[in-house]
């Protein structure tokens, strides 16, 4: 029998926003899967950096593991298939007419029957003027067209059951009423423009005299004597932009808890629930809220999972060791949801045309809850079976929580990082040394530690304490009135949940199965997985390291007598640089790559093709220069993985196949000073690797990995063969323990002959 809902959707053309976010990739594969009759996918996909909006779409969207499952029964017509249903337009709900062209626009009003929109920012703690804009004014700017297209399409607005934020009791499926949820009376277009109000003055604030020489003076004590001025200015204006951020994060938060919100995202999501409600004019719409979307239960794989949701960073620290305790209320709901259930009742209800505003709120609590006490309970006893190791290899213990309250975990928080902070200075004057050093470590550790804790307690602290329940009455009367054969093809119902279940065996496993480690299975027919081998960069293939080339670089530039000055101002902060990069090699590189804001790329890449001969030739290790050959002549891939900067490693490309390394963001043709992703050190690299792996078809259980500090041990740990080379103290004892061959190289060394085996 041909399902009633794949008939729905025939011939029909759909304009989906968001597509390249998590719940948006998962729609966008449901869609092509299951709905072959579509007419017409649009996409409306923003270019980033380099990456136009097709580039997102193949690299972001369709390079995801989600869609293995349609690529494998697609075989080689996947890549037509696609293109005949999906039409890319580069634009950005927050441009006037979405940044397309006249033609585009037309065919928008033409065709589309469906908007679906579902981007937005979803940072809790995001600065006011950066929510309201994404929120608010891009859903509007995206209603006020669809309102006037020919075919007055149903508009679908994804927003978040967190919009009741206060509320008591039983939350129904209903459109807000003119109260926020502590009762005070609120207009949606006065407070748009109140906001827009705060957002002009904390500006306007911020070019005050006073704040504007306090900002340069910062800058030219940044940059030391010899900063040029551009330079000094461009950091000036960096400094005055992180102030706004922060005084708009505070005013944000603030009216939002006035109101009775949790915070500026559930805010501005009720915000633009009202406005559409206001303006939506003549065209029907749906508002669905989901409550914490997690990985997928069935779909399109079980466990499939992109980036970190709401509820990941609280366990994953939880399993690290590195919660003690998290302020919940034992018996209040945790209200997850997959994010496949999400997807399915999206679909469910996008065929709908009502005269009045729908809502559907997609959740778990009513109808199969999950309490704060057996969401932790599952968790630990998942973590006592199944560890997650230290960069030793030890198993970490996991704490047992007595639920204390958020007020005595916050109280205690905050009294420790005021007695590491004392304790921090009380170290600071100790003579240098390997103790002095090892304390100093030990308490920037656990200062990191509680200020996340606390940093968790204050962002997803009310959502461990919420004292209302989602209903999901209209939801479920949705799923009961399919068809028994659209209830296969496109389940939501939530009671067919076990929590246990589905988090020991699906989610779980999904946020910690480390890259490279767990071997896809391949049809029999296929041939092996092509043989990798991945050299770390500073101090493995050359005995260098970032501070060092920052250092040359600098220096090349400046006349001779300005050298000792700028050494002079640089050399006092290379023991901090120090002291953190034994802390994290993450956190040490977001810090040390500010050294680069204001550059421009092109005076970057000039001084990277200089520094290969003038720096790098001087310093590569004979021995792995024979080793890297070695590879070669093996018919192995060789790729060069470093958390150094692109324009320093694109000289040594002729060195290798594959460079993969960190870059700096753009802005106004200038580096910012922050990186453009995360850091590629630690967990990253490997995930970083196990990406490349999957894209190169590279069999890591094969390949080898060649590397010198403890934070490459996630890396080393994703290949076959790992080789410590000029190990760190805590690499060295690693690989000794796991049995890894521990290989030192110097510049002094005579290069091997090239062996005939690796």
């Amino acid at each position: 029998m041909d399902s009633a809902l794949r008939g729905a959707y025939r011939g029909k053309s759909l304009l989906l926003t968001g597509g390249t976010g998590f719940l948006g990739t998962a729609l966008v594969e449901k869609i092509l899967r299951s709905l072959p009759d579509l007419g017409r996918l649009y996409l409306l996909v923003r270019a980033s950096g380099e990456k136009n909006a097709g580039d997102r779409f193949e690299k972001d969207v369709l390079g995801s593991a989600a869609f293995r499952n349609l690529r494998e029964s697609r075989g080689e017509g996947f890549g037509d298939y696609v293109a005949g249903k999906v039409r890319v337009l580069e634009g950005d709900v927050h441009a006037p007419g979405l940044g397309l062209g006249e033609d585009d626009l037309s065919e928008l009003s033409r065709e589309v029957d469906i908007v679906v929109h579902s981007a937005a920012s979803v940072i809790f703690d995001a600065p006011l003027d950066a929510a309201v804009g994404s929120n608010v004014e891009g859903t509007l700017g995206l209603l006020r067209l669809a309102r006037g297209w020919e075919r007055k399409p149903l508009f679908m607005h994804i927003s978040t059951a967190y919009v009741s934020g206060t509320q008591e009791g039983l939350v129904l499926e209903k459109p807000p009423g003119s109260t926020t949820p502590n009762g005070t009376t609120l207009d949606p277009r006065d407070e748009v423009a109140s906001l827009e109000g705060i957002v002009a003055e904390v500006e306007r604030a911020s070019r005050e005299r006073d704040l504007t020489r306090r900002f340069a003076s910062e800058a030219e004590t940044e940059l030391g004597m010899v900063g040029s001025e551009e330079e000094v200015a461009g950091r000036a204006d960096q400094l005055r932009r992180a102030w706004m951020r922060e005084r708009l994060v505070e005013r944000g938060t603030v009216r939002a808890r006035e109101l009775g919100w949790h915070d500026v995202y559930t805010f501005t999501k009720s915000l633009a629930e009202r406005m559409v409600l206001l303006e939506r004019g003549e065209s029907p719409l749906i508002i669905l809220r989901p409550a914490i979307i997690e990985s997928s239960h069935r779909e399109p794989y079980p466990g499939w999972i992109q980036g970190s949701r709401m509820a990941d960073p609280i366990i994953m620290a939880f399993a690290k060791g590195l919660l003690r305790e998290f302020p919940g209320d034992p018996e209040s709901l945790v209200d997850l949801v997959p994010v496949d259930h999400v997807v399915n009742a999206v679909l469910a209800a996008a065929i709908r045309r009502p005269v009045e505003p729908e809502v559907f709120q997609v959740a778990s609590g009513e109808r199969n809850p999950l309490r704060y006490r057996d969401f932790y309970e599952h968790v630990r006893e998942y973590f006592i079976q199944k560890p997650l190791r230290d960069s030793g290899g030890r198993p970490i213990p996991v704490a047992e929580w007595s639920f204390p309250g958020r007020a005595r975990v916050e109280g205690f928080l905050k009294a420790e990082i005021l007695g590491l902070n004392i304790a921090g200075k009380v170290v600071s004057r100790l003579p240098d040394g390997h103790v002095a050093a090892d304390l100093r470590q030990r308490i920037a550790r656990a200062d990191k530690r509680a200020k996340m804790s606390l940093y968790y307690s204050r962002i997803y602290g009310a959502y461990a304490n919420m004292a209302s329940t989602f209903s999901t009455a209209r939801t479920a009367q949705l799923y009961k009135e399919l068809l028994p054969e659209d209830q296969h093809e496109f389940p939501f119902d939530i009671t067919d949940l076990d929590w246990r279940e589905y988090l020991h065996t699906t989610h779980l496993p999904a946020l910690t199965t480390k890259p490279g480690r767990k071997r896809r299975k391949q049809p029999a027919s296929k041939e092996p997985g092509e043989v990798a081998a991945i050299f770390d960069v500073d101090g493995t293939l050359v005995g260098s390291n970032v501070v060092s080339y920052y250092a040359w670089l600098r220096l090349r530039e400046l006349p001779p007598a300005k050298r000792p000055l700028w050494l002079a101002s640089f050399l006092p902060k290379i023991p901090y640089y120090w002291a953190l990069d034994k802390v994290s090699r993450a956190h040490f590189n977001r810090a040390f790559y500010k050294n680069y804001a204001g550059w421009k790329p092109e005076r970057a890449r000039r001084l990277g093709r200089e520094s290969f001969e003038g720096f790098t030739l001087q310093r590569i290790f004979p021995e792995a220069l024979a080793r890297l050959r070695a590879h070669k002549e093996a018919g192995h891939r060789v790729v060069l993985l470093s958390g150094a900067l692109d324009f320093l490693l694109e000289p040594m490309k002729d060195l290798a196949d594959d460079v993969l390394c960190a870059s700096l963001e753009e802005e106004n043709g200038a580096y910012t000073g922050e990186l453009a992703g995360a850091p590629v050190a630690g967990d990253a690299r490997a995930r970083m690797l196990a990406s490349f792996a999957r894209r190169r078809k590279v069999d890591l259980s094969r390949s080898y990995a060649y590397a010198d500090s403890i934070s490459d041990l996630p890396m080393l740990e994703a290949v076959g063969n790992p080789v410590a080379v000029n190990p760190d103290r805590r690499l060295k004892a690693a690989a000794e323990e796991r049995g890894w061959p521990v290989r030192h190289w110097d510049k002094d060394g005579t290069p091997l002959k090239t062996p005939k085996k690796v």
